[in-house]
């Protein structure tokens, strides 16, 4: 083994330059696996919770109009198109919205999930109900795919400035996952 910066250091002990080689091979091979991300964090999601407008501005009017100001963005983060017929987003409690049947997102594009009624197209979806979903002051949302396994979940408390391991960053209306 070639280790030019042994031969340039000047030891006088015989039994120091074997110890300083294999201290230098460990560090080697070793250095990159220990800054390497975890298995978990090297996944990279299909769908990804990016924003959530949880409390528009005005007041809580139970219109339909306003309802709609109150939404969710997904961003398909692979390379391929999504199908999420099958799919589902829920809130904390007992909310869910299952994606419609044919329902595609093709891979850098975002889908925006309005909580009240309004006409589906390829970019917005309506929840279609009456209510708000999102709790104005903490929530949790979560992806799951059409076998049911969670892909992604976001919680957020109102106000958060910096994100933390708990919650994601927040102003005095949105989240941002």
């Amino acid at each position: 083994m070639h280790l030019p910066l042994l031969q340039r250091a000047r030891f006088q002990d015989a039994h120091i330059r074997p110890l300083l080689a294999l201290l230098l091979l460990l560090a080697l091979v070793a250095g990159p696996l220990a800054i390497a991300p975890s298995a978990d964090a090297a996944t990279k999601k299909p769908l990804d919770i990016v924003k959530i407008v949880y409390d528009p501005s005005g007041r809580d009017t139970w219109k339909n109009g306003h309802l709609n100001k109150e939404y969710i963005v997904l961003k398909n983060t692979g390379k391929k198109t999504l199908s999420l017929t099958g799919y589902t987003l829920r809130d904390n409690g007992p909310q869910r919205f299952r994606f419609p049947k044919g329902t595609k997102i093709k891979p850098g594009k975002t889908l925006t999930i309005r909580s009240g009624k309004g006409k589906n197209t390829s970019s917005t979806l309506y929840w279609g109900t009456k209510s708000y979903i999102w709790n104005n002051t903490h929530d949790t949302a979560r992806t799951y795919n059409s076998k049911g396994k969670k892909l992604e979940s976001c919680t957020y408390k109102k106000l958060t400035k910096k994100a933390t391991k708990k919650y994601v960053r927040t102003t005095a209306t949105t989240a941002y996952c």
